[in-house]
C-alpha cells in the first residue's frame, strides 16, 4: 500500500476511535481545510489546531454519531482522493450521504483537504450539523469570496446571538 494512501487510512481510523492526538500527528501544522457549502462548518478552516478543533465539534454537535467509511481510494503523486460515506443523528434526526475528499499529500502529512458531500437531505444536514444552541460557536472571518469562512472557536459572550442559516 502507499504511504499518501496508508496516512489517509490512519486518519480516517483515528477520527473513526475519536483519538484526537493520533489525528492531529497526521495533519501539517499549517493545514488548511476546505468545507463547500453554507453550512455553519462551512469554510477555509487554517491550522492543525482549528481543523481538530472544528472535527471534534461536528462529533459534539452530533451526539458522538457522526461516522464516516472511506469506500475507495485514488493515489497520485501528491493527491489522495476518497469516496467515503458518512451519516450522523441528532435529536432523533438522522442523515447520510456520500462525500468525495481530496487530500494534498506533503512532507508525509495532509497538508491540504477539499470536501464535496452529494446524495444527502439538505434540510436535515443543516438540522444535524448545526452549532445553534451549543456551547461553542465558529469564529468567523470574510475569505476573499466573501462568504465566512471558519478560523478557530470561541465561546459566545453573553450578548452574542448566532442564526442559524437555512
Amino acid at each position: 500500500m502507499d504511504d499518501r494512501e496508508r496516512l489517509t487510512r490512519d486518519f480516517y481510523a483515528a477520527r473513526a476511535r475519536r483519538d484526537w492526538a493520533a489525528a492531529r500527528g497526521l495533519l501539517a501544522d499549517d493545514v488548511v481545510w476546505h468545507e463547500s457549502g453554507s453550512e455553519d462548518y462551512s469554510g477555509d478552516h487554517r491550522g492543525a489546531d482549528a481543523v481538530l478543533g472544528l472535527l471534534r465539534k461536528l462529533v459534539d454537535v452530533t451526539e458522538d454519531t457522526f461516522a464516516l467509511e472511506p469506500i475507495g481510494f485514488i493515489v497520485t503523486a501528491e493527491h489522495v482522493a476518497t469516496n467515503a460515506r458518512w451519516r450522523a443523528e441528532r435529536e432523533g434526526i438522522h442523515v447520510e450521504g456520500n462525500d468525495l475528499a481530496v487530500f494534498r499529500i506533503a512532507m508525509g502529512r495532509i497538508a491540504e483537504a477539499w470536501f464535496f458531500p452529494d446524495g444527502y437531505d439538505p434540510q436535515a444536514l443543516s438540522k444535524v450539523f448545526s452549532f445553534a444552541n451549543t456551547a461553542w460557536v465558529p469564529e468567523t472571518a470574510r475569505a476573499t469570496t466573501g462568504r465566512p469562512r471558519t478560523t478557530g472557536f470561541r465561546r459566545p459572550s453573553r450578548r452574542a446571538t448566532h442564526q442559524c442559516r437555512s
